[in-house]
């Protein structure tokens, strides 16, 4: 029935070794820019003064603000807080998560939190009192960094000035220093913001807020947009740090965060068609006193219809929530990693499919036949072994029926609202279920083209177990059982392997940063494997396994077909 088919991911640059800052694609090294530039007219489509320039910028600014508060996209942060570490200079000692749909309608921006998804704290620190002068981290405060200013960014309320022109992966863009003037009224953005050379579209800015309005939470911040809409550049990345408020002198890291958005187009999401099930073509006369099998199928399986099994509904479900990629080759990626294991195994399941989360949080559970990865999972896996051996775990569980059963999904009642998806979908298996799956997992992985690579999924484990004290809310499942203490951990032939885990050494990748892998389309929500050549890494603090990493996305301009489409939907948009 299938045909064994070891794809080298390390052919198509899946799972080799990045540098720190390879989060999601720059493979261009900024172009260093003459050293004398000056900014009296400005190289388009034709010459205009800089003043023009500048003006252009805001227009576009205040244009595409206005457009975005006709969509809701999710927004995702994950921050990681840090301590001081003697081989790796600062490593993380504590974590916390937000997911939340955005809203731009009022003044501000606001986000909706998805119910259920309350952050995660180690035992101590739910027993310590919080510092009075301690902020706690809010989604709202991150939301902030993916506009200079909201409704205030104009010349009444900031100047600008030219600094020079770089080059930022394909797009050329004009580096411009922006500061707010006195007793003006907006949030005090002071910072440097990049505009590119065509439509005057912001495609990055950095800085931070002076206004005592946004004082509390002025976090130094990196915020980046994609070309995703017609000639419209949408916010897509914005990576967050901020040294020790409670001791400015020694300069030391208090956290770090990435904050992720998309899900923009979500009234187009969902691919229920791929899965339709026409039952027949043309209709016939059927003589009503003979009894036939297709007569005892549900109503709902009636002609001109389609049918979906339960499984496809909850796919679809997420999908349509933005919580779910659409299916592509980062899929079939998996599905012949699955097959390897099957053929080898002798197994003869039909069906059985693999798709991904686009959430950060390090997560597999299989839905009926679907084995489902996220995309923080995806990207932090040093090696295809490693792969193998968590589709090994996931398919153990198809194998022994956890997942199959008539009742495994009865409880799903749809509809319900996206934020309360969590509350509504439950992917969680028993600890007895989960121990019956790590033993069979473990035989499927040693009968797999996978076993001569052991050492290095043991390895993965390894690491998982010295950060999952300080990384709870990153290793805890949404919808299925804990990462850190159910999936693999039984497994223990893994971790007793002869390697032994030592972070301070350069050549030993364990596991990679977050933002490794998977590269996400604000606007579609499709995903695609990054494929950037391994660079070599100088120091152990640059391996910085499950760790957050600052963004350098390669910025380039939509293709002509894309850029009609999204120039239709603009059009609607606007009217």
């Amino acid at each position: 029935m299938f045909a064994l088919r070891t794809i080298s991911w390390l052919s198509l640059a899946l799972f080799e070794v990045l540098a720190v800052g390879l989060a999601v694609g720059q493979t261009t090294t900024p172009s260093t820019p003459p050293p004398a530039q000056s900014a009296p007219s400005v190289s388009t489509r034709k010459a205009i003064a800089f003043d023009d320039f500048v003006d252009s910028a805001i227009r576009q600014e205040r244009r595409m603000t206005d457009l975005l508060r006709n969509f809701k996209p999710i927004i995702e942060t994950y921050i990681q807080k840090q301590q001081r570490d003697a081989a790796l200079g600062t490593s993380p000692k504590g974590d916390e998560y937000f997911l939340s749909r955005l809203d731009l309608a009022g003044n501000a921006a606001s986000t909706s939190a998805f119910a259920g998804d309350e952050p995660l704290k180690r035992g101590w620190e739910k027993k310590l009192p919080k510092p009075k002068n301690e902020d706690p981290f809010a989604a709202a405060g991150f939301a902030q960094a993916l506009f200079p200013d909201l409704d205030h960014f104009d010349r009444q309320n900031y100047t600008f000035e030219f600094v020079r022109w770089e080059i930022l992966g394909e797009v050329r863009c004009a580096a411009v220093d922006v500061k707010p003037r006195e007793h003006s009224v907006n949030q005090g953005f002071v910072g440097r913001i990049w505009v590119e050379d065509q439509d005057f579209n912001i495609v990055r800015f950095t800085g931070t807020y002076v206004s005592k309005e946004f004082s509390r939470r002025a976090f130094h911040f990196d915020s980046w947009r994609l070309n995703t809409l017609s000639i419209m550049w949408t916010p897509a990345y914005v990576y967050t740090e901020e040294s020790d408020p409670h001791d400015p002198s020694s300069h030391g890291l208090w956290f770090k965060a990435q904050t992720r958005i998309w899900g923009y187009d979500n009234a187009h999401f969902g691919d229920h068609r791929e899965y339709a099930k026409p039952l027949t073509d043309t209709p016939v006369w059927v003589d009503p006193k003979r009894q036939e099998a297709s007569q005892d199928l549900s109503p709902a399986n009636t002609l001109g219809q389609t049918t979906y099994t339960p499984e496809d509904n909850v796919v679809e479900r997420l999908q349509v929530a933005g919580l779910m990629a659409p299916d592509g080759e980062v899929d079939r990626i998996l599905q012949t990693v699955v097959n390897n294991l099957m053929v080898t195994n002798d197994l003869d399941l039909a069906a059985v499919r693999c798709r991904v989360l686009l959430t950060t949080p390090l997560e597999s559970f299989v839905v009926g036949r679907t084995i489902v990865l996220s995309r923080g999972l995806l990207d932090v896996l040093p090696d295809e072994a490693t792969l193998a051996a968590v589709l090994a775990h996931e398919l153990a569980h198809i194998v022994l029926g956890h997942s199959v059963g008539a009742g495994y999904l009865s409880g799903v009642t749809l509809p319900f609202s996206d934020l309360e998806i969590f509350a509504n979908l439950n992917f969680h298996f028993d600890p007895a279920q989960e121990a019956d799956a790590d033993k069979k997992g473990l035989e499927l992985f040693s009968k797999s083209p996978y076993i001569d690579q052991l050492a290095n999924a043991g390895l993965f484990l390894k690491a998982l177990e010295a950060r999952s004290p300080q990384l709870p809310n990153l290793l805890h499942g949404r919808f299925s059982n804990d990462f850190g203490s159910s999936h693999l951990v039984g497994m223990q032939a893994l971790a007793n392997t002869g390697k032994h885990l030592q972070m301070d050494r350069v050549d030993q990748i364990a596991a990679l940063p977050l933002g490794s892998r998977i590269v996400v389309d604000p606007w579609s929500d499709r995903i695609e494997m990054l494929k950037s050549k391994p660079v070599r890494l100088e120091s152990a603090s640059e391996k910085a396994p499950f760790e957050v990493t600052p963004f350098f996305p390669h910025l380039k301009r939509l293709d002509g077909e894309k850029g009609q489409l999204g120039t239709q939907i603009w059009q609607r948009s606007s009217d």
